[in-house]
């Protein structure tokens, strides 16, 4: 019979980040309500409530805790309740140690097994070295795990009934067997515990169980890549391929998975003692200083997630699975379900809360994991390479099933989260506002443009040629109009306005007699009511003759509580103020619609043989009509008129940069919007669009 068995076995537990304060109790563990220093306590885990800083702060040992183990930190050591007195793990004279589900126990002292070892320290035996050490880590296993080496073959999954069994005991997360000695070619290693949850900073709810198979065990680590890549070993090794080899693939067929690139990976150094080999996964230490490292805590953190104990198992054991028959792994839609977690934290840039949660644990640097998280996004998402070649691109995630899809690039319903291949990271990252809003624009037709942002619709930008790029506009240059009673309210008492504005909301009869609707009517009442508030003088009244403009400087009047106000008639008000063939405007409208025509006549100087010269007819405007008219007008004026005139103006006094160019955006001036001429009293003149409404604009 093959001899299989061990000496004596030091273990030790990745349990770093622990409580200084200790429970007086494990009948009445603190349960994360308390106060120190008039501070809530941190959520407090059941393994929090076995450790105690000092052996001062063990609770009685009595018959209710025989055979119970608190782990005593500045120890770093488990003490064992035995016979009514707290005994060191170091101290087992009269008892033994068992570990099972996670959790130490003290028993009966168990036979010694040096008829078994012989008492050697090292032992060959058909190639097969001892003693075996590592690491064992998801997270990193706690106190109380279980490690057990079980016999395996190189070819096959068979495992002998020849195992041997030990526990972790403190502080450091390794784990030692003095001696093993085998017939076997090969050992699997498992271990079996709580961990830390390097996504949560918690210990885990339920234990898990890691493996790996290694056939130079006398160091071997335990950690996700080693675990994944036992079934497509074995596939491969079947396929008469020699373990080492199948080993090397498979390995690099997990990091693939995950957007890794091995080439790049294995160019790095690892080992610190001289050695130049790459490392295998049973040499893997997620905490260092290494590419290594880094790419093995991403992938660790990567199938944690938000998942409990049950849930990532389940996810890796079905990688590994889906891994094992070709060496790809084929599932895009946990793929997605990975890559959305990982944009999520992306975001809002909660990778720090996974290097602070590692950075806690005191046990090592936290590597540059980050870079690898954000590597998976392309693989998952069906993004080409990032490069210098498509630097700057913007894209959107088209899988439907992905909580980021979008039906388009512009299509913002689902998700407004976009994509960028980073000119100096050449990696994808979250496209800020600006870059996705502003993606292809290139320069502005001309200074001062206003766009919409092509996801955040809501989000306006401006071109400014001064710098050659565009920039989020203010509210004011978004909307590119100022509010009525805001412009009036900064008048200086030697100025003088003229407020010239569209009429409020009409009807559908837009004849001489058409009238205001209920609400253009309260919206007129309700402007006048806002100037009322501050305006203590009377204003002058203007409009076109049109009934719908009577009653919108009526409406104003009354809403402000002017008493016997006038309403004077003021032809030039009239929307034909710029047509010079009506006919011909009359026939353009048919094919371009009032608004197209009359906002390519405005800004795009279209249409000359139906219109007048606009900068002309706007100085005859302002000059032969409303200048001449001042000593007939107030201090204020309000003059009421139509859109059609009303734009035009506004594309003259704003060097065509009025945000109501209909026939490039879809923007109309709204109802009650205009223009201010604000007149100084050496007779210079600024212009303001100004809105009597929310909104200057309206589609």
């Amino acid at each position: 019979m093959k001899k299989f068995g061990l000496t004596a076995i030091v273990f030790a537990a990745l349990l770093v980040s622990l409580l200084t304060a200790g429970c007086s109790s494990d009948d009445n563990p603190a349960n994360g309500n308390g106060t120190e220093n008039g501070a809530p306590d941190a959520p407090i885990s059941l393994f929090d409530t076995l450790i105690v800083p000092s052996v001062a702060n063990l609770p009685t040992c009595d018959t209710s805790r025989e055979g119970r183990a608190f782990f005593v930190q500045n120890e770093n050591m488990a003490h064992f309740c035995v016979k009514g007195e707290w005994r060191k793990a170091a101290d087992t004279t009269d008892f033994s140690i068992t570990c099972s589900d996670g959790f130490l126990h003290a028993v009966d002292k168990i036979p010694s097994l040096s008829n078994v070892i012989h008492g050697a320290d090292t032992v060959f035996i058909e190639g097969f070295i001892s003693p075996i050490q590592g690491v064992a880590q998801k997270g990193p296993f706690v106190f109380g795990t279980s490690i057990t080496v079980t016999e395996a073959s190189k070819v096959i999954s068979v495992e002998t009934y020849q195992k041997a069994e030990g526990c972790i005991l403190s502080n450091d997360a390794h784990y030692t067997f003095n001696e093993v000695r085998s017939n076997a070619e090969c050992v699997k290693i498992r271990a079996t515990g709580y961990y830390r949850n390097e996504v949560t900073g918690k210990v885990s709810n339920k234990p898990i169980t890691l493996a790996t198979k290694t056939c130079s065990p006398e160091h071997a680590n335990i950690n996700i890549l080693t675990h994944i890549i036992i079934p497509r070993i074995e596939q491969l090794t079947a396929s008469n391929i020699p373990f080492n080899e199948a080993k090397t693939q498979a390995e690099r067929e997990v990091f693939a998975a995950f957007g890794i690139d091995t080439v790049q990976l294995y160019s790095q150094p690892y080992f610190t003692d001289g050695r130049t080999n790459k490392p295998v996964a049973e040499d893997l230490d997620m905490l260092g200083n290494s590419e290594y490292s880094a790419a093995l805590l991403a992938i660790s953190a990567m199938f944690q997630g938000d998942r409990d104990e049950n849930e990532m198992m389940n996810l890796v054991n079905t990688f590994a699975e889906d891994l094992k028959g070709d060496g790809v792994w084929n599932d895009p839609n946990w793929k997605i379900k990975i890559a959305d977690w990982v944009v999520g934290l992306d975001t809002l840039w909660k990778y720090n809360d996974i290097r602070n949660n590692v950075s806690a644990w005191g046990l090592g640097p936290v590597p540059n994991f980050e870079k690898y998280m954000r590597a998976f996004i392309p693989v998952a998402y069906g993004f080409e390479a990032c490069t210098d070649a498509n630097a700057g691109q913007v894209t959107y995630v088209n899988q439907g099933q992905s909580a980021l899809f979008a039906n388009n690039y512009e299509h913002a319903d689902h998700s407004t989260v976009r994509f960028i291949c980073d000119a100096n990271s050449k990696e994808w990252r979250i496209a800020q506002s600006i870059e996705k809003d502003t993606a292809g624009f290139g320069p502005g037709a001309y200074d001062r443009e206003i766009r919409e942002g092509r996801v955040n619709h809501n989000t306006y930008y401006i071109f400014e040629t001064a710098t050659n790029a565009w920039r989020i506009a203010t509210p004011q240059e978004a909307d590119g109009f100022t509010d009525l009673v805001e412009v009036y309210t900064s008048l200086k008492p030697d100025e003088k306005a003229v407020f010239i504005i569209r009429h409020s909301e009409r009807t559908n009869d837009t004849g001489p007699t058409g009238h205001l609707t209920d609400n253009g009517k309260i919206y007129a009442h309700k402007l006048g009511e806002r100037l009322a508030a501050v305006a203590k003088e009377d204003f002058y009244y203007g409009y076109s003759g049109y009934t719908r403009t009577h009653e919108t400087c009526e409406e104003i009047a009354l809403g402000k509580g002017q008493q016997g106000y006038t309403l004077n008639e003021l032809p030039y008000l009239q929307g034909n103020w710029y047509a010079m063939d009506e006919d011909k405007v009359s026939d353009y409208a048919t094919t371009e619609g009032g608004w197209g025509l009359f906002s390519k006549y405005a800004f795009a100087g279209e249409f000359s043989d139906a219109f007048y010269d606009l900068e002309t007819r706007s100085e005859q405007l302002i000059k032969d009509e409303i200048l001449a008219n001042m000593p007939n007008m107030k201090r204020v004026s309000v003059l009421c008129s139509h859109d059609f005139l009303v734009v035009p103006l506004l594309a003259y006094v704003t060097d065509g940069h009025a945000n109501v160019r209909y026939h490039e955006k879809g923007l109309w001036i709204n109802y009650m919007g205009g223009v201010a001429m604000i007149i100084a009293p050496d007779g210079s003149i600024r212009y303001i669009p100004v809105k009597g409404l929310e909104s200057g604009t309206m589609r």
